[in-house]
């Protein structure tokens, strides 16, 4: 992978994992941040159940922007290949993290309408990215040119000479 891919593919992936980390604040609020709050039975206030699928995105989205980091840093094709395993990990749990953690039961509620299905998405386009990221890395095969080596191509070696 060139320099200029690799610093591409990097700045995609910051970007991917800043989105994700944003889409809960930012682009589409979850409940919290719109003012919605569960009332207790005593009269107290607690977080609706989609603010720790958004504590999950700010963890994700921040795994996602170091390996980015990582990615644009990194010169090995091996290194590359693991960050784009550990990638496809992430992204599948960006991906199950709003259908696995509870989100508000209520359909009517600002969080099944934006945030849920937005990450869902971001983790999907992720795991592309981590796929053609692994693909991008692996070997390049040779290309041999059609003719044969002869033994003029061939070193001799001298079976009297010290071996050192």
């Amino acid at each position: 992978m060139k320099k200029s891919t690799r610093m591409s593919t990097g700045a995609g992936v910051i970007v991917l994992g800043a989105l994700v980390a944003a889409t809960p604040r930012f682009l589409f609020p979850v409940c919290e941040f719109s003012g919605i709050f569960m009332q207790l039975g005593n009269g107290k206030t607690a977080y609706m159940l989609c603010h720790y699928t958004a504590v999950a995105s700010y963890i994700l989205g921040a795994l996602i922007v170091l390996i980015g980091i990582t990615l644009m840093l990194s010169r090995e094709r091996e290194s590359r290949r693991m960050l784009s395993v550990v990638l496809a990990g992430v992204a599948v749990a960006v991906t199950i993290t709003p259908v696995i953690l509870p989100i508000c039961m209520n359909p009517d509620d600002p969080c099944n309408h934006g945030a849920k299905p937005l990450l869902i998405v971001l983790g999907i386009v992720t795991f592309l990215l981590a796929g053609w990221m692994g693909l991008a890395s692996r070997k390049t095969n040779t290309v041999y040119s059609s003719s044969t080596p002869d033994e003029s191509d061939c070193v001799k070696s001298d079976p009297t000479a010290s071996r050192v």
